[in-house]
């Protein structure tokens, strides 16, 4: 299923979320919650760009911020989401560009 508009704004508004000050990091269930909602945003777009070569270092990323998961430190949940969040970003910048 391919993105829409509406989407688009739920996905900038979940990349919004990842991406504020670490003073602002919210909980741990809420970090665990955000990093699903990016998960299953990311696999949305990735219908639009995966055959945009302009995408192709966002897709790699994607790929391994997928299949290796967040680190096992404190702070690994969170960079995880950030990490997702900027890929999201990418692949959103990607197709305003189309």
């Amino acid at each position: 299923m391919a993105s829409t508009r509406a989407d688009m704004r739920a996905g900038d508004e979940l990349v919004r979320s990842a991406l504020r000050p670490y003073n602002q990091m919210p909980g741990t269930l809420a970090i665990a919650a955000l990093v699903d909602d990016l998960l299953r945003h990311g696999e949305l777009l990735l219908v639009d760009v995966s055959g945009v070569e302009a995408a192709a270092a966002a897709l790699a990323d994607w790929h391994t911020m997928t299949g290796s998961g967040p680190t096992d430190s404190p702070l690994g949940n969170w960079n995880h989401a950030r990490g997702l969040a900027r890929t999201v970003r990418t692949m959103y910048r990607v197709l305003s560009e189309q």
